[in-house]
């Protein structure tokens, strides 16, 4: 009897894991979905800025100047913050795994 309960505790613990492995893919998806949106605005902002900007000129073209450095920090913000959520994510799904393999 304690083996079926020993059994029956090992699946449930399983199919809790897998159920935490789903929902982290998931999120994963969502986020290179997000990286990925991020990037196409980023390919139509820097179209837009190499076809308009160069013909800007005086306080405006100092302005943009201001705008488009910190558009530039927080992109690469982003890019570092898009990494480290990524790499953590598959960090986590790997430790969920190793608990899936503990139990066979």
């Amino acid at each position: 009897m304690s083996s079926l309960l020993e059994f029956i505790e090992k699946e449930v613990k399983r199919r809790v894991y897998e159920t935490m492995i789903d929902c982290f893919q998931f999120d994963q998806g969502q986020v290179e979905e997000a990286i990925e949106e991020s990037h196409h605005g980023s390919h139509s902002f820097y179209r837009a800025n190499d076809e308009y900007v160069p013909y800007w000129r005086g306080e405006s073209r100092e302005t943009y100047k201001l705008v488009y450095g910190d558009l530039r920090q927080i992109e690469a913000h982003i890019d570092v913050t898009e990494d480290d959520l990524l790499h953590e994510i598959s960090r986590e799904i790997a430790r969920i795994e190793r608990k899936i393999e503990e139990l066979q």
